[in-house]
């Protein structure tokens, strides 16, 4: 009985004695060094982001139209993503209402199979701009408890949330889960 509880007390002192280090992920160097130059061929433009901003997701569904839209930089501590959705021609939300750095208003996931989602939460309400690889891109409405209704809008193409750029802006700003 001695002999078997001394290795399982080496193991235990060897792992309470080895440094732990925390691992900083960083996205691939295509990714990290992508410029605006580079890929601003890729974006067009939505008549909800002004001349001086990227659009980097737009959907239009109906008489309604919806964007994401950025400065051309951002980071942790400067630039800005804003959500807004028109009906009509006219802006009738915007999340967040000031434009602000996006850390803490925004959540990017790009999954291995190539789709990506921008995500967030106003009023108790659940966004998702989802932006499959291969297929059409949506919005989902979750609503509020008790009901968690979800909406789905369907959008056109769009495959701009896996540009290089556009994961360097999340990237940098700090809202990519996993980063």
């Amino acid at each position: 009985m001695k002999n078997m509880n001394q290795p399982l007390v080496l193991v235990v002192v060897a792992l309470a004695i080895t440094p732990v280090r925390a691992q900083e992920l960083t996205p691939i160097s295509s990714i990290t060094n992508a410029t605006w130059v580079q890929y601003s061929t890729e974006y067009q433009q939505s008549p909800l982001c002004s001349k001086e901003e990227i659009t980097l997701w737009s959907c239009e569904a109906g008489k309604r139209v919806y964007s994401l839209c950025s400065s051309h930089i951002v980071t942790r501590t400067s630039g800005y993503i804003q959500y807004r959705a028109s009906s009509r021609g006219k802006i009738v939300f915007t999340h967040p209402t000031e434009r602000q750095p996006p850390l803490g208003s925004f959540f990017y996931n790009s999954f291995g199979n190539g789709n990506a989602s921008v995500e967030f939460t106003s009023n108790g309400y659940g966004y998702t701009l989802f932006d499959p690889l291969r297929e059409g891109s949506s919005i989902i409405v979750s609503a509020p408890p008790p009901s968690r209704k979800k909406t789905v809008i369907k959008c056109g193409g769009n495959q701009t949330l896996q540009v290089n750029y556009t994961m360097r802006l999340m990237y940098d700003s700090g809202v990519w889960a996993g980063y």
